[in-house]
């Protein structure tokens, strides 16, 4: 990348170290910038290690955000591809629905001929073809389902590995840093901030600051006195102990999503739960809820009778309110960034090359869509 006059040796402090943060650090120092990303735990703790991490296009109308997320997808692999490492795994989604289900089963052929006229790769299969031959251990009754949609690109990503993997990769090879701690003060001078100010009294100069701290991101804005269009969705993740079970997609079956989370486990997730997750509650293994999930997958996958739960992962999302990303300059906060979005473990790498073409003054058309300034502007209450 050619380094611009912005970002040549700008202090730049990149609030959250998910995968978004992550990968918006690593761009940004490979493109000459000074650095620094403030992360409570490690990268990866927050969000992205609590995520189904699905990574796709799938359902993501109109088709300039389906484009940018088919796009993400190979900047994943061509960021694996740089930084030597194996976290993103594109083996297909797999999605059905029964018959009798009239909103799911008309919902769902909707979506999947949509991607057709966009020109994605998707094979329409009978539950025998899926079973026979691509995923034996699945169980898809062809007596109540008639087709098994196969999207080609789509697939998961340990998003733990590629947060951890690519801030140590900006810190390697730029002279990145990064700093533990809670962001608690972003003071300003008129409309520029000067520093991030941290709770156990540690300051960092900044040019620029980079709000990409997820659920948290609303709290981040309101420190520099701004409202962000943002609110905080809990979900709830069950992982498997290990299994005798071989899945290489990822699985949207009736009632219960499924994927391989590594090591012979499968994550669960069962969307409807979500609603009963409360922020901050802690859910433990033997919670109805965990029971109830694993019930479900049980069902698709015959083999997982005798598998009991190992882990639950909580995670809380990022929901800018009209569900789209949220990207670029604050309207009032003339040197806060902000890079924000639900779909944020499959943007990622996408976003960590458009953010940086902006700041290094090229092409920003694929941005103007997600500005923060299309919802109204007011200061933080």
């Amino acid at each position: 990348m050619v380094t611009s006059d912005y970002l040549r040796d700008a202090r730049v402090v990149v609030v959250g170290a998910g995968v978004v943060g992550a990968a918006v650090a690593y761009r940004l120092a490979q493109a000459g910038a000074r650095v620094t990303v403030v992360e409570r735990r490690h990268p990866g703790s927050g969000t992205s290690g609590a995520s189904f991490a699905y990574v796709n296009g799938t359902d993501k109308p109109p088709r300039a955000y389906h484009r940018m997320s088919m796009l993400a997808i190979r900047d994943h692999e061509d960021l694996a591809d740089e930084l030597g490492a194996d976290w993103i795994h594109v083996a297909g989604s797999l999605h059905w629905a029964p018959v009798d289900d009239r909103e799911r089963a008309p919902a769902l052929d909707r979506t999947m001929r949509q991607l057709l006229a966009w020109g994605a790769r998707v094979d329409r299969l009978t539950p025998d073809e899926v079973t026979r031959e691509a995923e034996p251990d699945l169980r898809i009754d062809p007596a109540a389902v008639e087709v098994v949609w196969r999207v080609d690109r789509a697939g998961w990503l340990e998003a733990v590995a590629m947060a951890h993997g690519t801030v140590s990769a900006a810190i390697r090879r730029y002279g990145a840093g990064i700093v533990r701690g809670d962001v608690r003060g972003l003071p300003r001078e008129g409309d520029v901030i000067t520093a991030v100010e941290l709770a156990d009294g540690r300051r960092l100069e900044a040019d620029l600051v980079v709000n990409a701290a997820g659920p948290d991101a609303a709290a981040v804005a309101a420190l520099a006195g701004v409202r962000l269009a943002v609110e905080r969705t809990p979900g709830l993740m069950v992982v498997t102990a290990p299994a005798a079970v071989s899945l290489r997609h990822v699985a949207y079956a009736p009632g219960v999503n499924l994927r391989p989370d590594g090591g012979a486990r499968l994550m669960v997730q069962r969307e409807r739960l979500d609603s009963e997750v409360i922020d901050g509650e802690a859910i433990v293994l033997g919670d109805r809820r965990v029971d109830e999930a694993m019930d479900h997958a049980r069902a698709v996958v015959p083999a997982l009778a005798d598998i009991p739960a190992e882990a639950v992962r909580e995670g809380v999302r990022p929901m800018p309110r009209d569900g789209y990303p949220i990207v670029g300059f604050d309207p009032a906060v003339a040197n806060l960034y902000h890079v924000v979005t639900h779909s944020g473990v499959t943007l990622a790498a996408r976003l960590g090359l458009l953010v940086t073409e902006e700041l290094t003054g090229g092409d920003t058309a694929p941005l103007e869509p997600y500005r923060p300034s299309r919802f109204p502007a007011s200061a933080a209450g």
